[in-house]
Order: structure tokens, then C-alpha cells, then sequence
């Protein structure tokens, strides 16, 4: 259970038992909002919703977490406005046929790089309900990439070498190099 839905529980369980009864009405619009943060998975409507929540409640249960979301989504708006990153709002949107992915999604939204990186996967295989789609796996992995995803860069450079587009492959085998990516040295059909 993440720190937030333990705060909203904890908060829920006082307003139950009527220990912030003077306090109720902004104690129930609190856990609303902290509930619409938490479910957000847009990093537009994460930092939209942080913001609202911190104008709000400063000193809230929350807070702390509320920067940290708000600081992480709007990084990773950043990278979504890009020209280099072909992933769109639409990639994010969260459907009850998606609930093995939606965790994920979340977590992406907020930068995380390797929750980018199975939802890549998942794309490129078309498990968990979601369709095989080519261009969705290389949006998600370009995300991850620009994240500083040595792993995903690597991994879009063997792409782009077997979709015969070397001036990419080259660009983000490079870009892997620099972020710390050792490739593996290459095996040739000569034993030795």
C-alpha cells in the first residue's frame, strides 16, 4: 500500500470514528483530491492536481508527496515535449482492461524509467491486453530513453539496426554509450 493511500485510509478511519468531526468538510475534500492525484496518470493532470492540492492543504497530509509527484510529472512533460519522443496523451489513458498495466502507466507518468520500459514491452508483445503495437513500443522506449534510460536507448538502437534506419540506430547507440551502456561485443558466424 503506497504512503498516500495509508494517509487517506488513516485520514478516512479518523472522520469515521469522528475525531475531526470540526473538520470534516475539508477533511472529506482532502481525501477527494489526494484520491484524483493518486489516480491521475497524465503527468499534466498530475502536477495540474498537486498544484491544486498544495494551494489547498500547505500544510496537508500529503504534502510532501504532493511536491514530489508535482516536481516528477512535470519532468516528465517535459521529455513528453520533445520532438523526439512520438508517445502522446493517449498512451497514458487508463481502462479497466488495463489494470495489470496501470500501475505502471502511473509509475511512468511520474519518470520512472523502467515502468517506461515494460510498458514498451508490453507493447511490443501485446500481453496484458494491450495490441501488439511497433509504434507504441518505440514511443514508451524513447520516453525511457530521454528519462536517461541507458538499457532503452540500447535497446532502440538494435531496433532501428534490424528496421534498416542506421543514422537512428547509430544516434541511440550513442546516446546508450553515454549514458553508461557497455553493448555486448558483436558475435560473428566465424568460430575460432
Amino acid at each position: 500500500m503506497s504512503r498516500i493511500a495509508t494517509g487517506v485510509a488513516a485520514l478516512s478511519l479518523l472522520l469515521c470514528c469522528g475525531l475531526a468531526s470540526g473538520a470534516k468538510p475539508a477533511a472529506d475534500e482532502e481525501v477527494r483530491l489526494l484520491q484524483s492525484v493518486e489516480e491521475a496518470t497524465w503527468p499534466a493532470e498530475i502536477v495540474r492536481l498537486s498544484n491544486q492540492y498544495l494551494k489547498e492543504f500547505p500544510k496537508g497530509l500529503a504534502s510532501e508527496s504532493a511536491r514530489s509527484w508535482q516536481r516528477r510529472a512535470a519532468e516528465a512533460m517535459r521529455v513528453l515535449n520533445r520532438g523526439d519522443v512520438q508517445l502522446y496523451r493517449s498512451a497514458f489513458q487508463d481502462s479497466p482492461e488495463l489494470t495489470a498495466s496501470r500501475s505502471d502507466i502511473r509509475d511512468a507518468a511520474l519518470g520512472e524509467q523502467a515502468a517506461a520500459i515494460r510498458m514498451a514491452h508490453r507493447y511490443q508483445k501485446g500481453l496484458d491486453g494491450l495490441p501488439e503495437d511497433s509504434n507504441r513500443y518505440v514511443g514508451w522506449l524513447q520516453f525511457a530513453s530521454v528519462l536517461g534510460s541507458d538499457a532503452a536507448s540500447y535497446e532502440l538502437a538494435l531496433y532501428f539496426r534490424k528496421q534498416d534506419q542506421p543514422v537512428l540506430a547509430a544516434q541511440y547507440e550513442a546516446r546508450a554509450r553515454q549514458l553508461g551502456y557497455n553493448p555486448p561485443l558483436a558475435l560473428d558466424h566465424v568460430r575460432k
